[in-house]
């Protein structure tokens, strides 16, 4: 197969999304993003990391002589010196050192006086671990691992009185901002006025659906717990991205609740499972499973 590298350019993002879809149903799982992590961190990440506009120079793409797309390299946008490879079909050394190469090239963080470059390789491929250890890379203990919830029939759970579900027509981006900034810990008294352009940008994403964007508020109309599912109906499975819940409103039972919702919805566009990139114990304990995973490679250029 002869392949060449280009540039990022008009028209790809759905390209990519749909190869990133169809490489899930030809061949499990490559390692790829689902469409959740390729629709919020274009819209999400890359706004809040003011690397919106500069993303797209920094991505790589390999297609062949009829312009399919079967490789792909890319950051999530937040400036880590972390590099992503989306694969179409399992590809020859020479493309993978290529891709290598080029994540080299592009993406590494300036730490002191060296370059890094963190890169994500699938439990399993051993060729891309041969190609990682000639090229000095160093494998780390941090890994990114996708558990799995297979489900029919899905109930839906009780929220504590004074609490109600909102989709993401109900709530402006302003509101869902503050709640994310509360539930992640990077809420400050300084505005920052990326938040609710970034949350506004999620509601354009071409995959994004308002009655899959749930939050939960309180008797006073603060989102307090918030879930966001994404469904991709080629492969019949939902993506959880993002889930949580500000600091004082915990332990109460609102994300199972708002969780559950959200799969009760999904069961209803046909969906078979749900996935969620996460292998914390509250998800355990909602009967996801780790399906599979990818560990951390670095190279000190």
């Amino acid at each position: 197969m002869s392949l060449k590298l280009r540039g990022y350019r008009n028209g790809d993002f759905m390209a990519v999304r749909n190869m990133i879809v169809e490489s899930f149903a030809e061949s499990g799982n490559l390692g790829n993003w689902l469409i959740d992590r390729w629709n919020f961190c274009r819209m999400v990440s890359h706004t809040m990391n003011n690397t919106y506009d500069s993303w797209e120079q920094t991505v790589g793409i390999w297609e062949d002589a009829d312009g399919v797309i079967t490789g792909v390299v890319n950051s999530e946008g937040e400036n880590r010196g972390e590099a992503f490879f989306q694969v179409r079909t399992p590809l020859t050394t020479s493309i993978l050192e290529e891709m290598f190469a080029f994540a080299e090239h592009t993406l590494p963080l300036q730490d002191k006086d060296q370059r890094v470059l963190r890169l994500r390789i699938p439990a399993g491929d051993t060729l891309r671990e041969a190609i990682a250890y000639e090229r000095g890379y160093t494998k780390l203990g941090g890994e990114d691992t996708l558990s799995v919830l297979s489900f029919t029939n899905v109930a839906r759970s009780v929220l504590p009185e004074g609490f109600y579900v909102k989709t993401g027509i109900e709530v402006t981006p302003e509101a869902k901002a503050l709640a994310h900034a509360k539930a992640f810990g990077y809420y400050s008294a300084a505005e920052d006025r990326t938040w609710p352009l970034a949350f506004q940008r999620m509601k354009e994403a071409p995959d994004y659906r308002a009655e899959l964007d749930l939050s939960v508020v309180d008797a006073y109309g603060e989102v307090v717990s918030f879930c966001t599912l994404w469904y991709d109906p080629v492969n019949r499975h939902g993506i959880l991205e993002p889930v949580g819940t500000i600091p004082e409103a915990r332990l109460k039972g609102l994300s199972r609740a708002v969780i559950w919702e959200g799969l009760h919805r999904l069961s209803g566009y046909g969906a078979e499972k749900v996935y969620v990139g996460s292998t914390m114990a509250f998800y355990k304990k909602l009967g996801f499973v780790p399906a599979f995973t990818s560990y951390v490679w670095e190279k000190r250029l």
